[in-house]
């Protein structure tokens, strides 16, 4: 019985964790703002690592919800399996119609720093959110199923 108590807290507490950090990865990021133009030469703005930070700032302000409800579901069907599996095939989003437009004027440079940055990103965002979701719904079928092992 002891046993039992030490694994239904454990599970609570995990759970709790994940679920705050799931609340904070969902959370809106800071709003980004519009590159400010400085006295610099344009050609110093269209380096590739301008457009990476601005193709990352980007993709801070995409949504995850669908990954975490997605990794919810697979965890609860197919627990730690499905999870592992899940997570590396999720793949980034689509750049959006605000960064392409952003990249539009811009040199060949900035524009491949862009898109590097916005699928690293994205798909950052994305894995650790069905990874989150996965566990979770792994953490409840594993409390389900204590639960009904304990009722017999």
């Amino acid at each position: 019985m002891r046993l039992r108590q030490i694994v239904a807290s454990a599970l609570v507490v995990s759970v709790f964790f994940s679920a705050t950090g799931i609340a904070h990865a969902q959370s809106p990021a800071a709003p980004v703002s519009a590159p400010q133009p400085s006295s610099q030469p344009a050609a110093t703005n269209d380096t590739m690592a301008a457009g990476l930070l601005d193709g990352e700032a980007l993709a801070e302000s995409r949504g995850t919800g669908t990954n975490l409800a997605a990794g919810l579901g697979i965890g609860i069907f197919t627990g730690l399996i499905g999870t592992g599996i899940g997570y590396f095939v999720v793949g980034p989003s689509p750049l959006s119609t605000e960064a392409v437009q952003r990249s539009l004027s811009r040199g060949a440079d900035y524009q491949l720093g862009l898109k590097t940055g916005w699928e690293k990103k994205t798909r950052e965002r994305k894995r650790h959110a069905f990874l989150a979701g996965g566990l979770l719904g792994t953490a409840a079928w594993i409390v389900l199923l204590a639960s009904a092992q304990s009722g017999q």
